[in-house]
């Protein structure tokens, strides 16, 4: 009976017991690896029949060594990190788990979009510093009554209107690429143009996955339509916003604020301005996380190779009729 390699790339957490337990009553040897430079990622991955890949950049050179691979499954949701042309052309089947953490990601957008509305960090540090109502801060703002928006309106889309349900927004728009702007939907959201949605939102909370067509979707131009004193939350991909440009916005306006989940470069050097700045409350691309959605990612990554392993296909891949 055939075996079956299985390589680990990057493992980046405390254990593997959940991947293991997907394949111990299979035919299958699971190698796991922490960080490895590139000479020996690409030994170590050469003759794997499937990988399970979390940060590791599988660019065309990396997928052209791979002898045997039929699957490079991601722990994730997007696969920016993986050149998806060159996994077909060589058969390879490119999996994702695209339902494991909308809830968390709905819940990290809601806690940063009030973080950034209440300044709750900052006044966090005056205390620890030993002040108590005695220095300055920027204007608060009542958040019922203010314009909710909402860029993409996917699973965690949807879950965060869920959330926040009960703030009293007077308003709700949506720009999603499958929604015809004019649409009302049933649950009270209003779909719009990019446009109307950058110009008519206080609040606006990104949650589009990074592709050629959105990377730096928002830029200087379209961020300066925006409402002066709006505040940006980003919990999707660094890389859809231009940091240059959300500088500007937060420092000669018209931004009061912005909460980032996410960078264009992580962990990002200390000189990015972005750190410099009192307007900006950042967290550490920890959005995703919760004690059970690690658990949901970790079987359902790999779910995927076995599924591919055993029948040719998988539960969910991002090229799977073009293979």
């Amino acid at each position: 009976m055939k075996r079956f390699r299985v390589v680990i790339t990057d493992n980046l957490f405390d254990d593997c017991l959940v991947e293991e337990s997907v394949f111990q009553d299979e035919a299958v040897d699971l190698e796991i690896c922490s960080p490895l430079d590139k000479e020996k990622m690409l030994e170590k991955v050469r003759t794997a029949d499937a990988l399970l890949l979390n940060m590791v950049h599988a660019d065309r050179e990396f997928i052209e060594t791979l002898e045997n691979c039929r699957i490079i499954s991601r722990y994730g949701i997007g696969y920016d990190n993986v050149d998806v042309d060159a996994a077909t052309e060589k058969g390879i089947h490119v999996g994702i788990v695209p339902d494991y953490c909308s809830i968390e990601v709905a819940e990290h957008a809601a806690a940063m979009l009030l973080s950034a509305a209440r300044r709750i960090p900052q006044r966090h540090e005056l205390v620890r510093k030993g002040h108590w109502r005695d220095s300055p801060g920027h204007s608060l703002f009542r958040i019922q009554g203010s314009v909710l928006g909402i860029l993409g309106y996917g699973k965690t889309g949807k879950a965060l209107h869920k959330q926040v349900s009960g703030f009293g927004f007077s308003r709700v728009l949506i720009h999603s690429r499958g929604l015809e702007p004019g649409t009302l939907l049933d649950n009270g959201a209003e779909a719009v143009s990019l446009d109307t949605l950058m110009q008519e939102s206080d609040y606006l909370s990104i949650h589009l996955p990074l592709t050629e067509e959105t990377r730096y979707m928002i830029n200087g131009k379209r961020l300066q339509t925006m409402k002066e004193g709006a505040v940006l939350i980003n919990t999707a991909r660094g890389a859809v916003l231009d940091e240059a440009a959300l500088y500007t916005a937060l420092t000669k306006g018209p931004l009061r604020a912005a909460a980032l989940d996410v960078l264009e470069y992580e962990p990002p050097e200390q000189k990015n301005p972005l750190l410099t700045l009192d307007n900006v409350v950042i967290s550490d691309h920890e959005a995703y996380y919760s004690e059970q959605s690690v658990v949901d990612l970790k079987r359902k990554t790999a779910e995927n190779v076995l599924a591919v392993l055993k029948t040719g296909q998988p539960v969910c891949s991002v090229n799977q009729s073009e293979i």
